[in-house]
């Protein structure tokens, strides 16, 4: 596990628990994470973490909006 690895495994974990604690969050959550994901994709698009946070956030988007 690289330091990337390690940086979305624990946004994904952070964004579980406020989450679960108050779900009304879910917008900023997800534009967070989504801001990160692009950062992702300017500096390291071959990653596979990029891969696991765009799973992730797909997971949110149907658990919160439908």
């Amino acid at each position: 596990m690289d330091n990337i690895d390690e940086i979305v495994d624990r946004a994904i974990q952070y964004t579980e628990k406020i989450l679960g604690e108050a779900p009304r969050h879910y917008p900023v959550a997800r534009e967070g994470l989504e801001r990160m994901r692009d950062n992702l994709t300017i500096g390291a698009e071959d990653h596979p973490a990029l891969g696991r946070l765009d799973d992730y956030l797909g997971d949110l988007e149907r658990r919160f909006t439908h």
